[in-house]
């Protein structure tokens, strides 16, 4: 399953599991950082003493123990409340004034580009990589956002410069980390840590929160007043990754929140780490930024749960036949979980779980439901992915199941549904949470053959944005798809189609051409969907992968997937890495083959980019709404590329929404066509089978012309006239083309040969007409684009550009019409853009 994006759960225990960064690597001690004058030092002790009983009432943590707290640990917390490790002067001389050096140490915004501030956070002596302070208006000049997290240019934010290779002697880390305050330990229902975060450029590998627990030395903590107010452990191999994403957003501000607890005084690290120097990649400018930092109670932040203190705002239904309880342990060997998730992963034997207890007097089929709170409707780009953990084990484990609640239809969705036993351990769910309007989620637990069938839950969290459904047997035909186990029903087409030359195939990223980690795990053990290097023929040959069929929707849904597109060397002649292409198509009637050459189904367009994209996973929406059962199609194109280049999908997940295509260059219009393997919409008013545009063949091409999109012998379309008439017959291609709103570019390639003085191409707009009309198209349409061949040079075509701006805010047809005697005009990638364009080539513009 993806690594979490948005948001998580977890619980320091008594005994915390080695979780070391970049794996063999320990954090060196924490110092107090640079050196400070004797008056400097005797200013600080005792700015100290006076104000350490008025900063330990000031103090705002973002929540109280339970209990009293040790005299040792409340002079800890108001000591870090005080003085920030490293501070220089100016910093002891704020606590000499009176001022709090870490006014914000639940909050935290990071100024604004005049009054920068770093709050109660102070940067660690790990290594040369640090954080700074900046705002948009230097983001060309340091790097990071052009906006704050609150939309300011002038507000401040913390970046990280990835590009930078530091100067690492005696240091081991390669990563900028930075360091919270010291806090308390935290109630049973836990803290949530929110902030803001941005990631943009090849050169970032990831960001972590991490979590330090500060363990006791002989039972108290000591302060010496001089080099700094902390001495305690330096040893970070008890650290513990609460939240890492590995996710490009773009350079837009994305808001995680993680909830946890802690038994322990701790801190939390910010941690952003580049990719390894070795790596090309990371010589190219990128940047870790973070804003609006905020420490809260773990009920502002609702859904989330670590059951450690209660079901926090999940509560059991009362139409059910019982109810989910608290444990912390089975009371049967035989099923159910021996500690919750935390503890078990990260060892100690504090926190707890939400469980059903299958034993008497409970039935076969009994079913718990445990309701979150009610949720607000989510919007087209804004679905959710909630992670959990789960434990089914005993013989008699029935089925847990995941339901949307629509709150104003009184209706139930299953979206994650996993029954039987899976042995003695924790496992993580997700799933993609999308609804149109109001909703709940539901954990419905069924109780199944016999009582040994206990079921838990534990650490839900909730993260922005779409993740398919895992594991993958819990997906069911949703389509969703890691592929890390098989290819969850997608298929190749069979071969009695003949429509594609290739296949798709599941491949570990160890085993591609050039060794690459894959979406789902992060590593080159994970596996995804690539192009096979076999029986490849030429440029343009294709390989079609069809989902499992979906029933029928009156509502709008979205694919999402993970899209890899990298061509590492590029030709003279330009990029030839290929193609990616998503459809729609009719799904197949129960009585009907499956084979796609026995119903010829009309394929829609929704999605495609071609060539060169990034040597990174990049995310990738598109939008569809059929009415009838459908089947979603991706299309592979090899290029001419020489064997160099890189097409891959991965972590494919449906959800229900009016989404937005991502990316906004990967938008598809229906008249859109490359003219690859058909004329897409494109239609000929003549049925004449010479006066009429066809598409180029190996045996029959003008001039031996090469595609324009990937430079194949084939892959457009022509018009070639050699008439006695000196005017020649017309020939008319012509394509519906929905409204776009407002203005639009149409813009197309072409190239001219044969005798230039009466070979002419036009372009003509008209209203639409019923498929039923009996009206001919042939003297229909306003020109809005002409073009002679006169001034081309028709003995050695080339292909040049071509655009011209058009109203889009009503359906029309848009009229290819071609007219010759001896030659003819070819055309390709015929494409459709919002706005205005100027209109090219200049001389197309005379419509007289």
């Amino acid at each position: 399953m993806s690594a979490p994006t948005g948001s998580t759960v977890i619980t320091c225990s008594e005994r915390l599991g080695v979780v070391t960064r970049r794996g063999k690597r320990k954090r060196e001690r924490i110092s107090g950082g640079g050196r400070v004058s004797v008056t400097n030092r005797l200013w600080t002790h005792l700015g100290f003493l006076f104000y350490v009983s008025f900063l330990a009432l000031a103090r705002l943590s973002f929540s109280q123990p339970t209990g009293s707290v040790d005299t040792n640990e409340t002079l800890l917390t108001a000591a870090s409340a005080s003085v920030e490790a490293g501070s220089s002067s100016s910093d002891l001389n704020r606590v000499r004034s009176g001022r709090q050096v870490f006014p914000g140490a639940d909050s935290c915004s990071f100024g604004s580009g005049d009054q920068p501030e770093l709050c109660g956070w102070s940067h660690s002596n790990l290594s040369s990589l640090h954080w700074e302070l900046s705002h948009g208006l230097n983001s060309n000049w340091i790097g990071g956002p052009v906006e704050d997290g609150s939309e300011d240019k002038e507000g401040g934010y913390l970046v990280f410069e990835t590009s930078q290779i530091p100067n690492i002697s005696g240091r081991s880390s390669q990563s900028a980390v930075l360091e919270g305050p010291v806090h308390p330990p935290t109630s049973a229902l836990g803290g949530c840590l929110s902030f803001k975060y941005s990631l943009d450029g090849l050169s970032p590998e990831k960001m972590r929160v991490l979590l330090h627990p500060i363990l006791q030395s002989e039972g108290r903590y000591v302060f010496d007043g001089l080099s700094q107010l902390l001495s305690r452990d330096g040893d970070h191999g008890q650290d513990v990754v609460l939240w890492e994403t590995r996710d490009s957003t773009d350079g837009k501000w994305r808001t995680a929140e993680v909830v946890y607890t802690c038994r322990h005084p701790h801190q939390i690290y910010l941690e952003g780490i580049p990719r390894e120097p070795s790596q090309l990649s990371r010589r190219y400018r990128g940047f870790i930024a973070i804003d609006d930092v905020m420490f809260k109670t773990a009920d502002q932040c609702p859904g989330h749960c670590t059951f450690d203190g209660g079901l926090c705002d999940w509560t059991n239904e009362q139409q059910d036949d019982f109810d989910w309880t608290l444990g912390r342990g089975s009371q049967n060997p035989a099923t159910g979980p021996i500690m919750d998730r935390a503890s078990y992963t990260h060892g100690g034997s504090s926190g707890g779980y939400a469980f059903i207890d299958s034993s008497f007097p409970r039935r076969s089929g009994d079913r718990a439901r445990l309701s979150s709170r009610e949720f607000s409707s989510t919007k087209g780009d804004s679905p959710l992915c909630m992670r959990f953990w789960t434990h089914m084990y005993g013989n008699g484990i029935g089925t847990l199941r995941v339901i949307v609640h629509d709150v104003e239809d009184d209706q139930d969705r299953v979206i994650w549904s996993l029954s039987g036993e899976a042995g003695n351990a924790w496992y993580q769910g997700q799933v993609p949470i999308s609804s149109f309007t109001a909703f709940k989620i539901v954990f419905e637990g069924e109780v199944g053959k016999n009582n040994l069938g206990d079921i838990a839950i534990d650490d839900l969290s909730f993260a922005p944005g779409a993740c398919p459904s895992a594991p993958q047997t819990a997906a069911g035909l949703s389509g969703d798809c890691t592929f890390e186990i098989d290819e969850c029903g997608w298929a190749n087409v069979g071969p009695a189609s003949r429509t594609d030359e290739m296949d798709w195939e599941r491949r570990l990223g160890s085993n591609a051409r050039t060794a690459i980690s894959d979406h789902t795990i992060g590593s080159p053990t994970g596996n995804f969907m690539t192009l096979s290097g076999l029986s490849v023929q030429r440029a343009g040959d294709r390989a079609w992968m069809t989902s499992p069929s979906f029933n029928g929707s009156s509502k709008p849904r979205c694919i999402s997937f993970w899209y890899y597109m990298h061509e590492p060397f590029i030709d003279t002649s330009g990029p030839s890495l290929g193609g990616l292409k998503v459809y729609t198509k009719p799904a197949p009637s129960a009585s009907s083959n499956n084979d796609l050459a026995y119903h010829q189904p009309k394929m829609t367009p929704i999605w495609r980019l071609y060539n060169q994209q990034a040597p990174v996973w990049k995310y990738a929406q598109a939008k569809f709404m059929e009415a009838e059962p459908v089947q979603i199609v991706f299309e592979g194109i090899h290029g001419s590329s020489r064997a160099n280049g890189f097409v891959g999908i991965d972590d494919i997940a449906f959800f229900e929404g009016d989404c937005t295509t991502m990316p906004e260059s990967a938008y598809v219009n229906e008249g859109e066509c490359s003219f690859e393997k058909d004329m897409c919409n494109w239609k000929n008013t003549s049925s004449d089978l010479v006066y009429r545009w066809q598409l180029a063949t190996i045996t029959r091409r003008p001039a031996n012309l090469p595609d324009k999109t990937f430079g194949a012998p084939v892959g457009y379309a022509y018009f070639d006239i050699f008439s006695q008439n000196p005017q020649g017959p017309p020939v008319r291609l012509v394509s519906m083309v929905p409204a776009t709103g407002d203005r639009m570019c149409f813009s197309f390639w072409y190239a001219g040969f044969g005798a230039g003085e009466s070979t002419v191409l036009r372009v003509l707009t008209a209203e639409p007409k019923s498929p039923d009309s009996d009206s001919s198209d042939d003297d229909e349409g306003t020109q809005v684009w002409k073009l002679t061949a006169a001034n081309l040079n028709t003995q050695s075509p080339i292909w040049r550009p071509a655009q011209v701006s058009m109203d889009g805010s009503n359906p029309m047809r848009i009229i290819l019409e071609g007219q010759a005697n001896n030659g003819g005009f070819a055309i390709d990638d015929i494409s459709f853009h919002p706005g205005e364009c100027t209109i090219r080539p200049k001389e197309a513009g005379n419509t007289e």
